[in-house]
C-alpha cells in the first residue's frame, strides 16, 4: 500500500510539473520596429546617425519548452537627408526561451538577407546583401492565445554595397500562441 500511495505521489507531481510548462507549439509576433542606424554606417566622418521607423513580424514553431525555429520578416523606411530609404529583411534561425511563470525572456541568433533601396532627385539604387540579427527580449503572456512583447532589442548587421553596417533594432508588440 506505501507503494501504491508513494507511485501515486510522485506520478501526480510529474503530472503538474509537466502541466505547468505547457508552451505554446507556434507563437506569432508583430508589431513596431526602430531601427537606429550610426554614424559609423555612412561612410564618412561625419557624427550624424538617424532612425528608421517600421514594422517587424515573427511566427516561430517551439519544438521543446526551450527551444524553438523564427521566422523574421521587417520593413523600416525613413529619409534621413533628403534621402528615401526602404530596408526589408527576412531572417531565420533557433530561438531560446526561459518559461517562467508570468514572463518569457528569449534570446535568438537570426540569419538571411536584406533589400535596400535609396532614391533622391530622381536617382535610386537597391542592394541586396547578408543580414542577421542578434538578441533577445521579454514577452508577456496574459491569456492562453495572447501577450505582449514589452521589447526585442537586436544588434543587427548587414552587408549593402560591400560595407558593413552595424545597427541597432528595437521592437514592441503582440503576440499569439497556438
Amino acid at each position: 500500500m506505501k507503494k501504491l500511495v508513494g507511485l501515486v505521489a510522485i506520478l501526480m507531481a510529474v503530472a503538474l510539473a509537466v502541466s505547468a510548462q505547457e508552451m505554446p507549439r507556434f507563437e506569432v509576433f508583430g508589431g513596431y520596429s526602430y531601427v537606429h542606424v550610426g554614424s559609423s554606417n555612412l561612410g564618412t566622418s561625419q557624427q550624424k546617425a538617424f532612425g528608421l521607423n517600421g514594422w517587424t513580424g515573427q511566427a516561430s514553431v517551439n519544438l521543446t519548452n526551450w527551444l524553438g525555429v523564427t521566422a523574421d520578416f521587417g520593413g523600416n523606411y525613413g529619409s534621413p537627408f533628403g534621402v528615401s530609404i526602404h530596408n526589408y529583411s527576412y531572417l531565420f534561425g533557433p530561438t531560446l526561451s526561459y518559461r517562467a511563470q508570468h514572463v518569457v525572456p528569449f534570446a535568438h541568433a537570426l540569419f538571411g538577407g536584406g533589400h535596400l533601396s535609396g532614391s533622391i532627385g530622381g536617382l535610386s539604387s537597391t542592394d541586396n546583401a547578408f543580414a542577421m540579427a542578434v538578441g533577445g527580449g521579454l514577452d508577456i503572456p496574459f491569456k492562453e492565445h495572447f501577450g505582449v512583447r514589452v521589447v526585442q532589442v537586436d544588434w543587427m548587421r548587414t552587408q549593402y554595397f560591400k560595407t558593413d553596417q552595424n545597427n541597432v533594432r528595437v521592437a514592441t508588440g503582440v503576440m499569439f500562441n497556438f
